[in-house]
């Protein structure tokens, strides 16, 4: 009987058509299962509506001790705090600012240097998820904050305190601050070479680059070497007072000297340097 009715919905063929290929009736929807209706329901309670919905501080006290929360009407604000309460090492900023795909903005700060957080949270810092937001705050945990980025910071903070200082102080910090950029970036201006060929006959100049960034010895020879002397003496003698004068041409002429005798010593470290930089 049913495959005479199946028969019926099948177009006229000339040809016996076996019952195996004949069509069965649809099968009945399969029952949802528990596991289907639990990721559901934790899709639907992770998302995040809107910045009032978002309430974070619950969760955060269960796994963080050290934490100071503050709320206002437009921005979230958690502080992981040291042992002793005396420093923050990270804050993690929550605002009402909604993005193309998202209702929320995140950033995080790490002793006060920003973390990327690209690789978690959607274009522009977008969050509108709970779980972006522990992972984004245990990524911030432990991130390792780049050399050049804390040298950055240092130098920023020294060169906004240099103009309170007393001009003796003001010299120093000038002189650190530059010292700091030259770690980060080996890139030397002319007041740096004048600064070493001016320490270099006064001091064990090898023992002194220990201690700061300066020029190897082979490049104040290249530059001694490829100098006019005889030009930039005179360009000097006018522009300085006569008692001044002797005492520049026996300091370049003192840094020539030193340079030439170390270059014909056979325990020379000229030659076993590299290229000049």
């Amino acid at each position: 009987m049913c495959i005479k009715n199946a028969k019926q919905k099948i177009p006229p063929s000339i040809f016996t058509v076996p019952a195996s290929c004949l069509p069965s009736p649809n099968p009945a929807p399969r029952p949802a299962k528990v596991e289907d209706q639990q990721l559901r329901y934790f899709l639907q309670k992770d998302k995040i509506t809107s910045f009032d919905a978002f309430k974070p501080e619950r969760n955060l006290q269960k796994q963080y001790k050290n934490l100071i929360i503050s709320r206002s009407k437009e921005r979230l604000v958690c502080l992981f705090m040291n042992d002793n309460f005396s420093e923050c090492s990270l804050s993690a900023i929550v605002e009402n600012k909604p993005t193309l795909c998202s209702p929320l903005t995140l950033s995080a700060f790490k002793n006060g240097i920003s973390v990327p957080l690209f690789k978690i949270l959607h274009p522009n810092n977008g969050l509108k998820l709970y779980t972006q937001f522990d992972k984004t705050v245990r990524l911030a945990m432990n991130y390792d904050i780049p050399f050049d980025k804390t040298i950055q910071n240092v130098v920023t903070l020294l060169q906004a305190h240099t103009s309170a200082c007393v001009d003796t102080e003001e010299k120093k910090l000038v002189f650190l601050t530059r010292q700091l950029k030259l770690l980060s970036q080996k890139q030397f201006s002319m007041n740096d070479y004048c600064f070493a060929l001016q320490s270099y006959p006064k001091c064990n100049y090898e023992q002194l680059r220990d201690f700061l960034v300066l020029p190897c010895k082979r490049k104040l020879q290249y530059i001694t070497s490829s100098i006019d002397k005889d030009q930039v003496l005179r360009e000097t003698f006018d522009k300085v007072q006569t008692l001044q004068q002797k005492n520049v041409f026996l300091l370049v002429d003192e840094v020539q000297i030193c340079l030439n005798a170390e270059e014909c010593s056979p325990s020379s470290d000229l030659s076993k340097e590299g290229p000049v930089g």
